[in-house]
């Protein structure tokens, strides 16, 4: 009895060689997010509504072609209507009078007074007036803009309105679109700039 129990266990594998089950990694996996990358995706959602957070939370695991097809899909989505309906508003001599008034327009003016006059492109005081005009067109229901710098802020100002009440939908075309504009500029454009680097890096240890 005591043979036998001493042969069973002789033959007991040694525990050092149990080795744990490794996760596998597979090809189709992302590589991690960097974490400057992931924090600017959160300060991007501060400022976002929460209901508009269903779109971009995903875009914290996405991989970097993806997040910068997506910021400047965002960026193009700003500045296209902003300068289109600028133009647009300049050249019919038409406004919207309830995109023309309230707060943002406001706040519109407020911020292109500011940049135009930092630009030299209107005269000193045109901000203030094109203040003026929107917080009488509140008050009163009534435009008496002429032209030069005050019409200037004042079209710019309801032109931003607009845009920025057109976010919600910029957020969801940007991210339907953004595995699109990746495949087919971003990810173009990051590997020939690797090539250019690996090459011009290449040349240098010759």
């Amino acid at each position: 009895m005591f043979k036998r129990t001493t042969l069973v266990r002789s033959f007991r594998p040694p525990i050092a060689h149990i080795r744990a089950p490794t996760r596998r990694r597979f090809a189709t996996e992302p590589p991690p997010t960097p974490p400057n990358t992931q924090s600017r995706i959160e300060r991007f959602n501060r400022r976002l509504p929460k209901f508009l957070h269903k779109y971009t939370n995903a875009l914290g695991s996405a991989p970097v072609s993806h997040i910068t097809a997506f910021f400047i899909l965002h960026e193009i989505t700003a500045i296209v209507p902003l300068l289109g309906l600028a133009a647009t508003f300049h050249y019919t001599h038409w406004l919207p009078g309830w995109f023309a008034e309230g707060g943002w327009a406001l706040e519109g003016v407020e911020r292109f007074g500011k940049y135009f006059k930092r630009k030299g492109w209107i005269r000193s005081g045109e901000a203030e007036e094109a203040e003026l005009e929107v917080e009488m067109r509140t008050r009163d229901k009534a435009w008496n803009i002429g032209e030069g710098g005050v019409r200037l802020v004042v079209e710019f100002a309801t032109a931003y309105t607009i845009t920025k009440i057109l976010l919600p939908a910029r957020i969801v075309a940007s991210v339907w679109a953004t595995p699109w504009f990746a495949r087919k500029t971003v990810v173009p454009l990051l590997a020939k700039f690797k090539g250019m680097f690996g090459r011009s890096k290449g040349k240098g240890t010759t």
